[in-house]
């Protein structure tokens, strides 16, 4: 009998212990600041603090991170953990072509608010001030945006 109990305690420390492990694994940060200003030479907004977590809740990795290849995206999620080129725009946009990180950041984020708007979903902001904010505060006020309803 205590056999059995003691198999069985082991058996759900085991499985507590990869259910955890794995959420720790695949964490990803609240909040990400992106702040490319020594690469965009003619930058006058504030760094974005960037809700990364509200994203999270509403879209797949997949609908942000990207790696085209004959107009499919071909990246892996697991590629996307923190430290790796492929989860940051910078790993592809390339910082020497500032242009082209500031039009993919621009793009992507806009073209998502902005089409969320029009069809009448809640929508992140649309003017430079609403991700651009002067303080460098933190977006916490699109909680209630990007929220699941």
């Amino acid at each position: 009998m205590k056999y059995k109990i003691s198999t069985r305690i082991c058996f759900i420390v085991f499985l507590l212990t990869i259910l955890f492990s794995g959420k720790l694994l695949f964490a990803q940060p609240e909040e990400i600041i992106i702040n490319h200003s020594k690469s965009f030479k003619n930058n006058r907004q504030a760094p974005v603090t960037f809700p990364h977590g509200l994203h999270m809740e509403k879209f797949e990795c997949l609908d942000c991170h990207h790696r085209y290849e004959n107009k499919k995206n071909v990246l892996d999620e697991a590629e996307l953990e923190e430290g790796n080129p492929a989860a940051q725009c910078s790993g592809c946009h390339n910082l020497k072509k500032t242009c082209d990180l500031q039009k993919a950041f621009h793009r992507q984020c806009l073209n998502c608010h902005v089409n969320n708007r029009k069809s009448g979903e809640k929508s992140g902001p649309r003017m430079c001030i609403g991700c651009h904010e002067k303080s460098g505060s933190s977006l916490h006020g699109l909680g209630s945006i990007l929220k699941k309803e």
